[in-house]
């Protein structure tokens, strides 16, 4: 093959691969002007009027007048199932938290009751996840604990039989923060709220083949006596005892010296 044809068959490959960058090119140009047709017809222009958060709103937070505001925003950035109207939004509890300066949209007010399912005769209670209470933010739904309160005085077994029925991964919100989600039976409702307050509340995991009976734990006593106050107390006792003796003898010196006088007189 000559010089003249390895250079024409170059020249054609390179043809060849700039014609399919520009086809490429401008499929991929194609679908974004397909996407931004697609966002104008959604909401009638290139810049459409959202409901903006004007503070952080957490899950359970009712939405006021206060808490958004409308805002133009770019109609290629406006996320999925933005609502663009206030009164849509006014009363209506969040579900789902949402930073300050983001658009509501239908998820944030989505239902999410149907993931939280309570056991038959337990109560859900919402503990502040700590360090001091022992357990992972990691820990899955569903996971057995067992709850105790530790004191000064001792410990004490609150309930053995307590469910995680939402993980702090599951609750997260943009508070600092975070809770736990524990079903509990009624009757220990009192005594896990009370040691959550206090600061005495841990939280350990057991086995599955591992039983807790539920009652209180040996409780260290408070008053101890001192090996040093029985000595003194034996101590104290001795001079009572070595001073009968001294009494005694003080008791003889007169006799003796009476005795001694009539003897000199006779």
């Amino acid at each position: 093959m000559s010089r003249r044809t390895r250079l024409i068959a170059a020249v054609l490959c390179s043809l060849a691969a700039l014609g399919a960058c520009l086809l490429y090119g401008r499929e991929v140009k194609a679908e974004a002007e397909r996407v931004r047709t697609d966002a104008l017809a959604r909401y009638g222009g290139e810049v459409v009027s959202l409901v903006v958060a004007t503070r952080t709103l957490e899950s359970g937070d009712v939405v006021d007048a206060g808490s958004v505001s409308v805002r133009e925003w770019l109609s290629d950035l406006a996320p999925a199932q933005a609502i663009t109207r206030v009164e849509d939004v006014l009363g209506r509890q969040v579900t789902v938290p949402l930073a300050q300066g983001l658009p509501l949209t239908q998820l944030n007010f989505r239902d999410g009751t149907s993931g939280l399912d309570v056991p038959a005769g337990f109560v859900a209670l919402s503990l502040p996840l700590t360090d001091k209470l022992g357990l992972s933010r990691s820990i899955s739904a569903g996971t057995r604990v067992v709850a105790y309160a530790v004191g000064s005085n001792g410990t004490v077994l609150l309930t053995g039989s307590a469910l995680v029925l939402a993980s702090p991964v599951e609750a997260t919100s943009f508070s600092q923060t975070q809770s736990i989600l524990l079903a509990v039976h009624p009757d220990d409702v009192s005594a896990v709220l009370g040691a959550s307050a206090r600061g005495d509340l841990r939280l350990v995991v057991p086995a599955e083949d591992v039983e807790f009976a539920e009652t209180e734990l040996a409780v260290a006593p408070t008053d101890v006596p001192a090996e040093a106050d029985d000595a003194v107390d034996e101590n104290a006792d001795v001079p009572d005892e070595a001073a009968e003796p001294a009494a005694e003898a003080s008791r003889e010196k007169p006799s003796k010296t009476s005795e001694k006088t009539e003897e000199n007189e006779g």
